[in-house]
């Protein structure tokens, strides 16, 4: 635990009360000098603890902000950058993280919300939300930037996304999306996946996303993706029939090329239809296959005529 702010006698100025681990740690910087005590001075009693739970004060009272040292930023940011990447933190990051968060902090020490009864209330630091917005801002940005690196060639990089939290969370995801043939966007889902690698919870309720939007691509198949298959399963006959006849790697074949099949609600178009329709695409014209069906027949007409033996 590191050091920090605190005003136990609720005389609206703090004292800095150091890590016993950290003795030698320095206050950070942001605190007004009238606004701070030595600890001595900081002494609780019964009435002034009960007045500490209050966050109203006097109009001629000047409100005050906890600040985070420095060591805590630190440890905060470490704990959930491994957590995410299973890798050490950058001191520039850190640093970055560690900045903002206390020159917001500093910055709310001279904020006054008028409350109830229009008695002032002090904004004490800042809230567990707003703290993990600007800690995701940091780990989404250095995820963004390994994705990019990913993107172009960086080795390093991919192999980066596969480690900690975020990488098994981003590649559930993506398998999600890919499976069940839903369009997504990038950056949208590097946002998703380190929301979902803070809160382990969020994850089912992202993938249940996923399946309500595969059913309305995919009306067709609506029951049966509620029941927990994947288009992909559903559809892997179609994919197989698609990619024998237009000589395409199943592995490759777009989900969404296949849409128009399962687009009724009340029926799924049946496979001999479905390959009826692929002899039609201009793609199957060039195949081998097609180059030999129309070979066997120009050779059943020309036996038709005698022109062969």
């Amino acid at each position: 635990m590191s050091g920090s702010y605190q005003d136990k006698d609720g005389d609206g100025k703090v004292a800095w009360y150091a890590d016993p681990n950290m003795p030698k740690e320095k206050p950070p910087k942001g605190q007004a000098a009238e606004s701070v005590e030595d600890t001595g001075s900081d002494k609780p009693t019964a009435t002034s603890e009960a007045s500490n739970a209050s966050i109203l004060f006097d109009p001629d009272k000047q409100p005050y902000a906890s600040i985070s040292s420095t060591g805590e930023t630190t440890a905060d940011f470490t704990k959930a950058f491994e957590a995410a990447f299973g890798a050490a933190a950058p001191k520039k990051l850190m640093a970055q993280f560690t900045s903002e968060l206390q020159s917001l902090q500093a910055r709310r020490s001279n904020t006054r919300v008028k409350g109830k009864n229009g008695v002032d209330i002090i904004v004490q630091g800042v809230s567990a939300q707003e703290r993990e917005n600007i800690l995701n801002k940091y780990l989404n940005a250095y995820a963004t930037s390994l994705t990019g690196a990913a993107q172009n060639g960086d080795v390093k990089a991919s192999a980066a996304l596969q480690k900690g939290n975020f990488g098994v969370n981003l590649t559930t995801l993506r398998k999600a999306y890919a499976e069940n043939g839903i369009p997504f966007n990038q950056k949208a889902l590097m946002t998703t996946a380190i929301d979902v690698t803070l809160k382990p919870e969020k994850l089912t309720a992202n993938l249940n996303l996923v399946n309500l939007q595969a059913k309305t691509y995919f009306p067709a198949l609506a029951d049966k993706i509620g029941a927990g298959y994947t288009v992909k399963q559903l559809l892997s006959p179609y994919i197989n029939t698609r990619a024998n006849v237009l000589e395409e790697d199943p592995e490759m074949v777009d989900l969404k090329s296949l849409q128009g099949i399962a687009k009724d609600p009340k029926n799924l178009m049946s496979l001999y239809d479905y390959e009826v329709s692929l002899r039609q695409d201009p793609k199957w014209r060039f195949t081998k296959n097609a180059q030999d069906s129309m070979s066997s027949v120009a050779s059943g007409i020309a036996k038709m005529f005698g022109l062969v033996g």
